[in-house]
């Protein structure tokens, strides 16, 4: 009778706690969706032309910052996003040097969100990054950018 006590109280804790540290691939896709967004609106601004296509490193080396396994929007903020692995990306960069990768790191907790945005082009060279964070508003549902710092030369050298 005490096992199943145990196994009754247990239960609940493990499961709250799984709700709480883990995201679904809706909210995932929503956020990370939401942190692109926030990403072109901002570089369309400090940007003489807008973005036209994105391609975006899917890597998965095992690391916890790994792109998640989710799909996103053919089209965020009317740019293409297209998701490549980081060998295709050099392949693309050599191509045609005026694209655009982009190696996205994030971290999704439940009350908050963090995104790094390393920027490269002109043949696969590094030109800026992107930091953006996010804080989870309880009463409207749904993440809320705190900050978004860029770090790089701007766009128009």
């Amino acid at each position: 009778m005490s096992r199943q006590l145990i196994f009754i109280f247990i239960l609940p804790l493990v499961s709250f706690g799984q709700v709480a540290k883990y995201q679904t691939k809706a909210d995932l896709t929503k956020i990370y969706s939401q942190a692109i967004a926030d990403f072109i609106k901002d570089a369309n601004k400090k940007n003489k032309t807008e973005l036209d296509t994105l391609f975006f490193g899917k890597r998965k080396n095992g690391q916890p910052d790994d792109f998640p396994d989710i799909e996103l929007p053919e089209t965020i903020q009317n740019v293409h996003i297209r998701l490549i692995s980081p060998e295709v990306g050099k392949v693309k960069q050599k191509e045609r040097k005026s694209r655009i990768y982009i190696n996205l790191i994030g971290w999704v907790e439940k009350e908050k969100a963090e995104f790094l945005f390393f920027i490269f082009s002109n043949g696969f060279e590094q030109q800026y990054n992107y930091t953006l964070n996010y804080k989870y508003n309880v009463k409207r549902k749904e993440f809320e950018l705190t900050k978004l710092q860029f770090k790089g030369p701007p766009f128009d050298k």
